[in-house]
């Protein structure tokens, strides 16, 4: 269970325990390419539009009505006599929608069966390893994150979460701290995630096995035959900054993809940042939070301050934004209840008319305490060869 190892000596504030989390060990990793405060590892995650990026690639434009439209390579792919006019199907989902309005949420319109390519099918389950379903409120479809995020596309983004798929932690929306109110979903370890995860950042070893509040949006997809990649774009929140950095409580988010262009056809993540490291609060991309206040407070005494050159602004009325001295007798800086990486793009290469696999999954590590989110949208389908990357959005 976490708990700050203050406690013991001033009880006066164990109500912080609730509302503690992680983020970046050393003060000397965030710049603007993305190594934040939530990554204690240097690096960034490179470009996404560098030879065989995000685009065209290169490739002809070969009008085909059995292509997909791809946005902003300048041709009617799909041979409509339009340029560059994907479909919009995410408007008027349900908040708690099943998934494949999930799906439809990120901007994943085509029905397979009928256009030949797109989405096969959509399942929402407690991980790799399971059919059960996760809890009701752990989706949800939303038409905003707080008072800043908005969509990247169309009306709605989908939400994953290891408490509650909602603004502010809660299906009422009644409060306005995310980690203080987290939703204890398992009592017991689930162990449902992929064989060699949680994997912990590079520089913050850990040997922690146990995984709760497992949730796992499983797309089946077949790709257009004029797509040689996919992309997608995605923003992690935690309440375990600013305390439990580079501690065993680090909960991750992976997309795992299984595609024959990819890995060799092995399953593996493919968002990460530059030192490989899955998405939490030690990623180097982790720096919408509040700079210069003491973090990883959880193990005791620290003079570690976070950098946070993203700020906290991004926070605002999503639960994560609530100032207080979180790190108790060892700060006298208020900072913010949670932090995030702000949205990022990841990318991948899959076959031409293949039939892939692409499953979004978070999860609590070390115990069910404290919540993360992740925020997705902006599904796409790339022309080009395509590289396994994570970046900033162009």
């Amino acid at each position: 269970m976490k708990r700050l190892a203050l406690f013991a000596a001033v009880p006066v504030v164990l109500s912080l325990a609730a509302a503690c989390s992680s983020s970046t060990r050393s003060n000397v990793f965030e710049d603007d390419a993305g190594t934040g405060p939530g990554s204690p590892t240097p690096g960034d995650g490179g470009s996404l539009f560098g030879d065989g990026g995000v685009g065209p690639g290169g490739d002809p434009c070969v009008p085909n009505p059995a292509n997909a439209e791809i946005p902003g390579n300048n041709c009617d792919d799909d041979g409509d006599g339009k340029v560059d006019n994907p479909p919009a199907c995410d408007t008027g989902l349900a908040r708690n929608g099943n998934a494949t309005e999930f799906a439809k949420s990120l901007g994943i319109c085509a029905d397979a069966a009928q256009k030949g390519y797109g989405l096969v099918s959509a399942t929402y389950t407690r991980g790799t390893t399971t059919t059960t379903a996760p809890r009701a409120g752990q989706t949800g479809i939303l038409p905003k994150f707080g008072n800043v995020i908005v969509p990247r596309e169309g009306a709605t983004l989908g939400v994953i979460s290891t408490g509650w798929a909602r603004e502010f932690n809660q299906d009422t929306g009644s409060t306005q701290l995310f980690g203080q109110n987290a939703q204890l979903w398992d009592t017991a370890p689930s162990r449902t995630v992929p064989a060699g995860f949680p994997k912990a950042a590079a520089a913050c070893p850990s040997t922690e096995t146990d995984t709760y509040d497992v949730v796992d949006v499983k797309l089946v997809l077949k790709a257009p035959p004029n797509a040689k990649g996919i992309a997608f774009d995605f923003n992690f929140f935690t309440s375990e900054w600013p305390a439990f950095v580079c501690t065993d409580y680090n909960d991750s988010f992976i997309a795992y993809l299984s595609s024959k262009a990819f890995n060799g056809g092995k399953p593996d993540n493919i968002s990460f940042d530059a030192q490989k490291n899955p998405v939490s609060v030690n990623n180097g991309f982790f720096d919408r939070c509040t700079p210069n206040t003491i973090i990883g407070c959880a193990d005791g005494p620290t003079t570690t301050r976070s950098q946070c050159p993203g700020g906290p602004g991004e926070l605002a009325g999503t639960g994560f934004a609530k100032e207080d001295l979180w790190c108790g007798p060892f700060s006298n800086t208020r900072s913010s209840a949670g932090g995030a990486t702000g949205w990022l793009t990841s990318t991948a290469p899959v076959e031409p008319g293949e039939t892939f696999t692409l499953e979004f999954l978070l999860w609590d590590t070390g115990d069910a305490d404290l919540d993360s989110v992740t925020l997705l949208d902006n599904f796409r389908w790339v022309q080009g060869d395509t590289k396994t990357e994570t970046a900033r959005p162009r």
